[in-house]
């Protein structure tokens, strides 16, 4: 396989698709494949602005000759990636011109399904007529609601001749595991600092205003243990949002800060022992020089097991990349097994993270080694360390996208 076409369905968001099919391009340029990314722009997203997205050609759907020019570019490779589907709220003629795109092409069609949750799933359109014509499926795990989704349009038989003739109907037609890769090195090249720049009393939370990012417990973190004790903690990635009136409304702690604005942390005096500092969506690339200044970098979703497998987010990885003390959620480091062990994240000894639990009776163990890891350089380096190899070797792009490309060429032979 020399040449694959990238379609993202549901356009620029800004969010893990859009940085996935950025590290997805990245890892085929320096594997010598040849590569043709597209995206619908007829909707915006609020945080497409997040990434230099300069390789995706982002161009109108609902132009005939764009679609004829996708077209051509899908069958002149070896393979079709979907990396993502339209969605219910784009115009119809968007969603349209998908369908034919994918109706039409001569080439093999891949599905990637980041979505986790059923409500998330049912949102995507042209899903059963994708799913039908796709020679392999990934998803994050192979026992989430879109395996269930998958085995409820395929009854009609459209996925068993690439699934195996035992189940000629089409039930059971296998989902392939995959995990979000990311070109570690290039990111610790470009923001790993002597630990003596660092902040060791500063904890900086990425995420989003969902309520399973672990916003609430990074509060309850905070005003229990991190604030009497001096540290600073601030929070990066909340948006205005329905999710946004509790914080409003001071529902989970006090704090400050400015959420409509990008970049105004730089103009903020943040001063230890105060209340949580919280500050709006950000532009990746300056979050990223940000973050690397901190002495503990905070990851705090919690998903239910069936949506894991061997996935952890992109804003895990970049936690570790940038060398902070990765501090992630207990509850996910037991869900989410190692691709090499096979073993829960959190039953390696040497994974340099602190592991938040989610009951607050119970971060008083977590604290004290945030305490230890803070007033001891030296310590805190090696962490970090151990913590870079660890989850370099368990979701590196040279893992995950090399294991996927190799289950898609076994399937297009």
């Amino acid at each position: 396989m020399n040449k694959v076409t990238l379609l993202m369905g549901r356009g620029i968001e800004g969010c893990g698709v859009t940085k996935f099919t950025l590290e997805q391009i990245k890892w085929l340029k320096s594997n010598g494949y040849e590569y043709a990314a597209f995206a619908p722009k007829e909707k915006t997203w609020q945080r497409r602005k997040v990434h230099d997205f300069s390789d995706i050609d982002e161009i109108e759907f609902t132009d005939d000759s764009n679609v004829r020019r996708i077209i051509e570019a899908c069958d002149s490779s070896d393979a079709v990636i979907i990396n993502s589907l339209p969605s219910v709220n784009h115009v119809q003629e968007t969603i349209d011109a998908f369908s034919r795109i994918v109706d039409t092409t001569k080439a093999p069609i891949v599905l990637v399904q980041h979505d986790h949750s059923g409500l998330s799933i049912r949102r995507n359109m042209c899903m059963e007529q994708t799913i039908n014509k796709a020679v392999a499926i990934f998803s994050h795990s192979r026992e989430n609601d879109f395996a269930a989704v998958v085995e409820e349009l395929t009854d009609t038989g459209g996925l068993s001749a690439f699934f195996g003739d035992d189940d000629e109907d089409g039930k059971n037609a296998e989902i392939l595991n995959f995990q979000p890769g990311m070109d570690f090195d290039t990111v610790r090249d470009r923001y790993w600092k002597p630990i003596d720049e660092q902040d060791p009393l500063h904890n900086k939370w990425i995420g989003r205003t969902v309520t399973w990012k672990g916003y609430r417990e990074l509060f309850q973190f905070h005003d229990n243990y991190l604030r009497p004790n001096g540290y600073l903690t601030t929070m990066e990635g909340i948006e205005k949002s329905p999710a946004f009136i509790p914080f409003k409304e001071n529902k989970f702690g006090e704090w400050e800060g400015q959420v409509t604005r990008k970049n105004a942390i730089d103009e903020w005096e943040l001063i230890p022992g105060n209340r949580m500092y919280i500050f709006g969506p950000y532009r990746n690339h300056e979050m990223l020089e940000r973050m690397s200044f901190c002495g503990f970098g905070y990851q705090l979703s919690a998903l239910k097991p069936r949506f894991i497998e061997r996935s952890i987010e992109y804003t895990h990885c970049e936690v570790v990349c940038t060398g902070t003390i990765p501090v992630f959620r207990e509850s996910y480091g037991r869900q989410c097994v190692h691709r090499r062990t096979g073993d829960p994240l959190i039953e390696h000894e040497d994974s340099g993270t602190v592991w938040l639990p989610d009951e607050t009776k119970d971060m008083q163990k977590a604290f004290d080694r945030i305490d230890f890891l803070a007033r001891n350089p030296t310590a805190r380096d090696e962490t970090r360390e151990k913590a870079y190899e660890f989850y370099k070797s368990h979701q590196d792009s040279e893992h995950t996208f090399k294991e996927m490309m190799d289950q898609i060429e076994e399937r297009i032979k």
